[in-house]
């Protein structure tokens, strides 16, 4: 180090600073950076031309003490080198050189586009991100005590979460808010701000109760250090921190509060920011959720369109956010019985996703699903099956069986399996699923009790009339009681309920439910939903073994057409109709 630093003392400087790197390349993207020169400077004026940074580096690769790739565009130190450079100095030097590489990373931090708050939701920063990540342990910038520094941590746990490192991206949440608690206290904004994000990896991960008492307590630390400035408790942070509150209510199956809290912020963060924000834009996203989840399908269908065109025009069409709400907007076409339109859309956005991101993350694999769920509502079972059964393999490898979006999958996979005739297959799925709602979401969720009502549908499919009917009943009336009795979960099991009845010889029940069921999605629907033509077929079908043939036929005739015209000839539902074959109404959990 001697002859070294009576060479070159900027090369002594660049070799301490390189030593709390990691021992991975270092791009010279850091290396040339305007921080990394500014740190060198004082030990050699040459350094206000930037090429002389050539010549320092040159001088570390002749002593053998960095190792230059022009091919990568990096210099490497290996860790026995870094090691004897931190050991020869002095606990106040090793505290300066840390700060400097802290201030060198956080000065990488990309700021382009449109969110320069958050830079880590564009795809397009993940290569200047990637090029910082190794960095982060090896400096311990978690313990800076310069905010702009630790903004970083708070990139990287949002930058797990968007690559689908659920588990890594909680993991760290969990160290920070620790090491942040001790540091900077309770009620630090931005230890307050790392707890909102460990929520998110919480709810990602299904641990819905966790995420919510985190986001409640962040929620009243928010509100005791911001009241005073904000007496509504309207500042930005307040609102954004109850969006997160409002998205683990809606998986905890409390869609009606959701939707409650989702409204108030959606229309505080358009008062504050107007109608274009990102901010804005992902609180009207939340809320098309909420009304989709509650049953209203074109409230959310027309929230999606606006929130689409938005966010094409601000982030571009293949922006992960503008493709979600491309996905979300599908579903509500699906929800509407717009079966080619939603496939069209979803072929669409399935593809972008691989672009952009991979087949693997979490928005990727669910909106494989969803075009799954489509395919086989457009009557194509096969290849909606064989699509499911490649994104089940994909959850079940990477996140497991019990993940929220693989239990809906799996699920979904049952509903592929009985529509190619295998309801066995079919009811063993759903019963693998049934235990897995059951055990992380309790017996009275709406997605656990909207799989006991497709566990009866194979069970009748099976010949179990009679316990598909009791079932069937419970079931009902369980959707009823947390869902309302016009939402259309709580319809549809009503229509699945009178075919159990209608199997088992009770015209007289199998009627009412169909004629509960009917009026309630003709209100909502209209006259041609396929909903509503599976719920005349069956109702014509209960009529005729009444004995009221002049009327069943009458009924039956009415559909036949619009059937076919809406959604063509070999439909299942165009050739149930026809063949006098009662149609089954399966429910699908929606992604929170």
């Amino acid at each position: 180090m001697s002859r070294l630093r009576d060479e070159s003392k900027a090369a002594v400087r660049l070799l301490e600073l390189c030593s709390f790197f990691s021992a991975e390349p270092i791009s010279m993207r850091l290396i040339g950076s305007d921080s990394m020169f500014e740190s060198l400077l004082p030990y050699d004026p040459d350094l206000r031309e930037r090429y002389m940074l050539g010549k320092v580096i040159q001088t570390l690769n002749r002593f053998a003490l960095a190792k230059v790739d022009p091919a990568d565009s990096s210099i490497q130190v290996h860790r026995l080198v870094q090691a004897a450079v931190r050991a020869g100095l002095t606990e106040e030097e090793v505290d300066t050189a840390k700060h400097e590489v802290h201030r060198i990373l956080a000065e990488a931090r990309p700021v382009e586009g449109v969110d320069r708050d958050n830079p880590v939701n564009d795809p397009k920063s993940w290569p200047s991100f990637e090029l910082i990540w190794p960095h982060l342990s090896a400096s311990g910038i978690a313990d800076c005590d310069e905010e702009k520094v630790r903004q970083l941590m708070v990139d990287r746990i949002r930058y797990l979460l968007k690559r689908g490192e659920l588990e890594s991206a909680r993991v760290l949440g969990t160290q920070l808010n620790k090491v942040w608690t001790r540091e900077l206290g309770e009620n630090d904004l931005q230890t307050l701000n790392i707890r909102f994000e460990l929520a998110n990896a919480l709810r990602a991960q299904g641990k819905y109760q966790e995420a919510r008492a985190m986001d409640e307590d962040t929620l009243a630390r928010q509100i005791s250090v911001l009241h005073k400035d904000h007496p509504n408790d309207d500042h930005p942070s307040i609102l954004i921190t109850t969006g997160s509150l409002a998205a683990d209510l809606r998986a905890l199956g409390r869609f009606d509060e959701a939707l409650t809290r989702d409204l108030r912020i959606y229309h505080g963060l358009r008062q504050i920011f107007g109608e274009n924000h990102p901010r804005t834009l992902i609180a009207a996203n939340n809320l098309a959720i909420d009304y989709r989840l509650s049953g209203d399908s074109e409230a959310a269908r027309r929230l999606d369109e606006e929130t689409v065109e938005r966010r094409s025009a601000l982030l571009g069409e293949e922006h992960p956010f503008t493709l979600t709400t491309k996905g979300h907007l599908a579903r509500d076409l699906r929800e509407s019985g717009e079966y080619a339109a939603s496939i069209q859309v979803l072929r669409a956005v399935v593809a972008a996703f691989e672009r952009v991101l991979n087949a693997d993350v979490p928005e990727a694999l669910r909106t494989a699903k969803s075009l799954a769920v489509s395919l086989r509502k457009a009557g194509h079972p096969h290849e909606a099956k064989r699509l499911t059964e490649e994104t089940y393999n994909r959850y079940r490898g990477r996140y497991g069986t019990k993940a929220p979006d693989a239990l809906a999958c799996c699920l979904n996979l049952a509903a592929d399996f009985s529509a190619t005739g295998d309801k066995q297959a079919a009811l063993d799925l759903a019963l693998q699923a049934y235990e897995g709602y059951q055990s992380t979401l309790g017996e009275e969720h709406p997605f656990t009790l909207a799989c006991r009502n497709n566990l009866y549908i194979y069970q009748r499919g099976l010949g179990a009339a009679e316990e598909a009917a009791r079932g069937g009943e419970d079931v009902r009336a369980a959707l009823e009681e947390v869902l309302g009795s016009r939402h259309p979960f709580t319809l549809c099991a009503a229509i699945n309920l009178a075919n159990a009845y209608g199997d088992l010889g009770r015209p007289d029940l199998a009627e009412r439910w169909e004629r509960t069921a009917l009026k309630g999605l003709l209100e909502r629907f209209g006259p041609t939903h396929p909903d509503v033509l599976a719920c005349r077929s069956n109702l014509a079908i209960t009529l005729r073994a009444a004995g009221r043939e002049e009327e069943a036929q009458r009924l039956r005739a009415s559909i036949l057409e619009p059937a076919a015209k809406q959604l063509g000839v070999d439909h299942p539902i165009a050739e149930a109709a026809r063949a006098w074959r009662r149609i089954n109404r399966d429910l699908e959990p929606q992604p929170v």
